[in-house]
């Protein structure tokens, strides 16, 4: 008889466990959003790219966040030799606006954010533009 009881006041491992449900801030900041990018080089707009973003923040999808998945993915300061801008509605089209690593950026409508990387060029002597890093254009 005492060998069943010692039986029944052992514990299970699930009756153990304790439910704990995760706060909603918790599922926010573990989500992640889908960004469309583009490159332009060279002044021209290449194909399409798609990542997805976890958000470092409950407010949104910063800038900031985008460049850290992207030098994980692409390499540490391919970031950097672009400046960076996203698609905005206005009136009956779009704009592009220019974005800072601490921008909040608003998704173009709905859900959907939609990211322009413009290479960045440098002034040179000759009034000519150069890409940044490479040497000057000769006329």
């Amino acid at each position: 008889m005492e060998g069943r009881m010692k039986k029944y006041r052992q514990v299970s491992p699930e009756r153990a466990k304790v439910w704990t449900e995760k706060s909603p801030k918790y599922h926010q900041l573990s989500r992640k959003v889908p960004v469309v990018y583009y490159l332009c080089r060279n002044r021209q707009l290449e194909h399409p790219h798609f990542i997805e973003v976890p958000l470092s923040s409950p407010d949104g999808l910063y800038l900031k966040d985008v460049i850290d998945r992207l030098n994980v993915l692409r390499g540490r300061g391919m970031t950097s030799m672009y400046s960076w801008s996203c698609k905005r509605s206005y009136k009956n089209g779009f704009v592009w606006h220019d974005l800072s690593d601490d921008d909040l950026i608003l998704p173009a409508h709905g859900n959907e954010y939609v990211l322009k990387g413009s290479e960045l060029f440098e002034e040179s002597n000759s009034g000519l533009f150069s890409p940044v890093g490479n040497t000057k254009i000769k006329a």
